[in-house]
């Protein structure tokens, strides 16, 4: 099998998805897999499709696990796992995967270093999320996206000062 005729069935499940028939999709990516198991990118779109639009996690996982495994270097599956992973509480899960996304081709670091700002956030430590925040707003270059960090870092020290002066 090709990698031409592969992602010719993921772009067919794009189209799909971009025009909200789902299931159309779905069945594209499952004739991409029916073909090669090992295709790590129709696993990643198999992933966003349960995760987003299903919301079958364990299926989501599963096709996201192995997207990581056959295509470590393919950007998509950390963002999507690190929402999956966040969402279910799976914080120690979620920074590893960061961790390990941070050395990957086309990961934005502004991305990471957010998602570390985020777990730092929910952990109670809030003077590293607003380091994190800040790494994340250095790596940026988009306007809408450094102004969420600034709002991040906003909250968290509006967070810090209620904690200190609650107990």
């Amino acid at each position: 099998m090709t990698l031409e005729t592969l992602e010719k069935y993921v772009i067919d499940a794009e189209r799909a998805f971009e025009e909200q028939l789902y299931l159309e999709g779905k069945s594209h990516l499952e004739e991409a897999l029916a073909l090669e198991p090992g295709y790590g990118k129709a696993h990643n779109h198999m992933g966003w499709l349960y995760l987003f639009h299903l919301k079958e996690y364990e299926k989501a996982e599963r096709h996201l696990k192995l997207a990581l495994k056959y295509s470590p270097n393919y950007s998509a599956p950390y963002i999507h796992m690190s929402h999956l992973l966040f969402d279910t509480g799976r914080l120690d899960e979620h920074e590893n995967l960061m961790i390990r996304a941070l050395d990957v081709p086309g990961v934005q670091k502004s991305f990471a270093y957010n998602e570390f700002g985020r777990l730092n956030e929910v952990r109670g430590n809030y003077r590293i999320a607003t380091k994190y925040y800040g790494k994340a707003i250095r790596w940026s270059l988009d306007d809408q996206e450094i102004q969420v960090f600034k709002d991040n870092i906003r909250r968290v020290r509006s967070k810090r000062w209620m904690f200190m002066f609650s107990f």
